[in-house]
């Protein structure tokens, strides 16, 4: 113990000197990159009263807008609600950006207040303070109960603030970690309609693929740790299950958060956390027809709409229904969906928001392939397969079937403090039945050798969960502070029946294989009882010493809970269980703004994450815990359009799970090791390069070593490049959208898969893809997207001796029509 104290004393004081010299050496280093928010600052100022020539059309209120903001170069906030039904003459003429903002406003009764930001925010005109002042000053009009930011109809790749680190409504410049925000114009111009396709576009995040579209078994990971956190609407959800079905209709953005995030979940992953953001009713009418026809049938549509339900729009309801079905590059293989959500929100006072609605999601596909190839032959030599050779059974399916039922209450106080309380209940249904993969030995010239695995998960889970929290600010030796406190508690339960796992079906020449095999009895077994429970209370405060320095510190204290008990028909029954109590989750974290635009930060944050996974005499490993240090540098550019960071990171843990490959151990079992340290760097930026260019990109660099020094994690890549953009012409060519963007990653590779413990590679790769799309009028749009530009062949993943090869070149036209 003396000895392990020693060593987490001494990596904290390398660690320390490390992220100071990180941060001087980059300070210093990204002066020029530091200049120019400086630049941004000043040139916004001059815009002000200098005149520039804008030709802008008329139109609606909302689209002139967004275009004088791309053009101008600033920002302007406004809800749909108070720009709705409203019409501008547009401009055509030399204006300085206060002129321009005055003449488009023009007969609207609105006007635009400038911000300390350099952007501006409309509000009813007339709402001055009696008081004369600089127009900064004047008071904002409320317009809805919920001051929650939306991403929708921005027409931005960045967000203005997130709740992802701390619970407190941050900047991403103020958030003391890594997060990076997927907004609803980045996910349609990309047509991300999975969260895999969100997370292989996101910053920093690898997919370990374990099966193919509209599998299961799919991972995702930070920074070298699987991801198990996923929250919705910041409500923390306690089971993985939810993954089964992760269409993103239904949702505005999608924030990740790379880093311990136990603060906000109470089990402290050292990967991070998922947090879906729900799409929202609006007091105006809207409502969106979408049609989409891709490469290997795929057909998908989708209706939208949002409707106020009285004259004043304090009760507005929103529905999102989605039919899609789809082939495959893989042989045989199809999928389907049906999705419908419908939420209602009601004003019950000026101050007091009420929300409910409900998700329905049903996801099946058939002949699924839930494992990949064999990487070797026999003789050592790597096997070659066709990418649309499909290595599952005629008889696989998987049915995933989800409905969820969520309610919250918010207040907001004269005194801007915010209460809110809030429930989600869903209840899943998965059954899935295997007849894929493989063990054995191929032989190259009679395809002999190779069994499959065939097996059937089923289920029917059910959680409820609940969060109750306050937020707001408070006064203490003359300044003001931020506090947030809560309580939540979420409770999983499933009675399943089991299965004998594994059956090995022999097939007689694997190289021609085409499905064709005898089903296995997949008769029950028994059944087993799975419960799992989490109860937490959580506290942080944003001090503010000084107008530049911010202090955050706060912790999370949990009880949780979990057994899995096993009652076979013809065996003794078997229980395994661990509970923790009292654990205690620390968060430290300062930032500080030495420029208008530029924040230095650095945080801490304690990691502890109970594990699933069972060693050779089947008893659940003991909790991963250690600690997750970050310290960077954040810009927030042109008036917050563009959000840039720089991110150093070092993460120790102990008791990560690896494969037990000892002599007897069991198939499936695992131990832990100790002493894994994972270090690395992130870059990132996302939002408005220039009027119209929107940019989400940026390159990490991760390792991971154990104890002695050796690499582990090595099926995910050491370094990693994203970039995607759009641009949408100026001129007469503004009705014209083009982008594109490549992923690129270095080599991954597996030790000890082949017959003769061979290593199979997987060198560094590209893949590029491309977008463009038409807007013929403000109602109608097409849009092509093209992915795998360049038919690039590759393996996603080389773990356990299978393959997996990534998805071939693939076309998907999008046709939408807005009222």
């Amino acid at each position: 113990m003396q000895q392990q104290q020693a060593h987490r004393s001494i990596t904290h004081q390398y660690f320390k000197r490390r992220a100071a010299g990180f941060v001087i050496a980059h300070a210093l280093a990204t002066m020029p990159f530091m200049a120019l928010p400086m630049l941004a600052a000043s040139s916004v100022q001059a815009a002000e009263e200098d005149t520039k020539r804008y030709h802008i059309p008329a139109g609606s209120l909302k689209e002139v807008l967004n275009r004088f903001g791309r053009e101008a170069g600033i920002m302007i906030s406004f809800t749909n609600e108070i720009v709705s039904g409203l019409q501008s003459n547009g401009l055509d003429s030399n204006y300085s950006v206060r002129d321009g903002l005055s003449m488009l406003l023009l007969g609207t009764g609105l006007e635009a207040s400038r911000q300390d930001n350099g952007g501006y925010t409309l509000r009813k005109a007339g709402m001055a303070t009696s008081q004369a002042g600089p127009a900064s000053t004047l008071e904002e009009v409320k317009v809805s109960a919920s001051k929650d930011p939306t991403s929708e109809n921005t027409g931005s790749y960045t967000t203005s603030s997130s709740t992802a680190s701390a619970k407190l409504a941050l900047s991403l410049r103020h958030t003391p970690q890594s997060v990076s925000v997927i907004t609803r114009q980045r996910m349609d111009d990309q047509n991300l309609t999975q969260l895999q396709e969100v997370l292989e576009q996101t910053v920093g995040i690898s997919v370990v693929q374990s099966g193919y579209v509209g599998a299961n078994w799919n991972t995702f990971q930070s920074r070298g740790f699987n991801i198990n956190n996923y929250l919705v609407d910041g409500l923390p959800l306690g089971s993985s299950f939810e993954l089964m079905t992760n269409d993103m209709a239904f949702y505005d953005r999608i924030e990740v958060l790379r880093g311990s995030s136990g603060l906000m979940f109470g089990i402290g992953s050292p990967g991070g956390s998922i947090n879906y953001i729900r799409k929202r009713p609006t007091k105006e009418f809207q409502a969106t027809v979408t049609g989409q026809f891709g490469s290997w049938d795929n057909y998908r549509g989708m209706l939208d709409i949002s409707t106020p339900l009285n004259a004043d729009g304090s009760v507005r309801s929103r529905i999102v229904a989605v039919k899609q079905d789809s082939g495959s590059h893989i042989d045989r293989y199809g999928l389907e969906r049906d999705l419908f959500y419908g939420v209602l929100e009601a004003d019950l006072t000026p101050s007091t928001l009420f929300t409910a609605g409900m998700e329905y999601q049903n996801h099946e596909t058939h002949d699924s392939p839930e494992a990949g190839f064999p990487l070797f032959y026999s003789d050592g030599s790597h096997t070659q397969w066709k990418r649309s050779k499909n290595p599952g059974a005629r008889w696989a399916y998987s049915e995933n079937e989800k409905f969820a039922f969520f309610t919250s209450l918010e207040h907001f106080f004269d005194n801007d403090w915010r209460a809110k309380v809030q429930f989600n209940h869903s209840r899943n249904r998965y059954d899935s039945v295997i007849g894929s993969g493989g063990s054995g030995s191929l032989d190259r010239a009679t395809g002999s050798g190779v069994e499959l695995w065939g097996g059937r998960w089923q289920a029917k889970p059910v959680q409820n969960g609940v969060d109750i929290y306050a937020t707001g600010p408070f006064s203490f030796g003359g300044r003001q502070h931020e506090l947030v406190f809560g309580l939540n508690y979420s409770h999983t339960e499933y009675n399943q029946p089991t299965y004998y796992l594994w059956h090995y079906l022999p097939v007689d020449n694997y190289l021609g294989w085409d499905g064709d095999i005898t089903k296995p009895d997949m008769s029950s077994t028994g059944r087993s009882d799975y419960r799992a429970r989490q109860f937490g209370g959580y506290m942080t405060a944003r001090f503010k010493p000084t107008d530049q320095l911010a202090i955050l510190a706060g912790a999370r204290v949990i009880h949780w809970h979990r057994s899995v008990e096993t009652l076979p028909y013809a065996s003794a029954s078997s229980l395994a269980s661990r509970s923790e109590t009292g654990v205690l989750t620390p968060y430290v974290a300062v930032t500080y703004d030495f420029t208008d635009t530029a924040t230095l930060y650095a945080s801490y944050t304690a990691i502890f994450n109970p594990q699933t996974r069972m060693d050779r005499n089947r008893n659940y490993l003991d909790p991963e815990e250690g600690d997750s240090y970050e310290a960077g540098i954040k810009h927030a550019l042109y008036s917050g359009r563009l959000n840039t960071s720089l991110a150093l990171f070092r993460v120790e843990q102990d008791n990560l799970a690896v494969a037990d490959q000892t002599p007897g151990a069991p198939a499936g079992s695992y131990r832990a090791i100790q002493g894994t340290v994972t270090k690395g760097f992130e870059a990132e930026a996302s939002g408005e390069l220039a009027p119209g260019w929107q940019v989400s990109g940026g390159y990490t660099f991760r390792i991971s070593e154990d104890a002695n020094g050796n690499k582990v994690q090595t099926v995910v890549p050491q370094n990693l490049f994203k970039l995607f953009t759009t641009y949408t012409l100026p001129g007469a060519w503004n009705k014209l959208t083009i982008g594109g963007g490549a992923n690129w990653q270095s080599r991954i590779y597996t030790n000890d898969t082949g017959p003769n413990k061979e290593r199979f590679n997987q060198g560094s790769y590209v893949v590029a893809n491309l977008m463009a799309r038409y807007q013929f009028d403000e109602h109608f749009s097409a849009a092509l997207n093209v992915n795998n530009l360049f038919d690039k062949f590759y393996y996603t993943n080389t773990a356990a001796g299978m393959g997996f090869y990534g998805t071939p070149r693939n076309a998907m036209l999008t046709l939408k029509y807005q009222f």
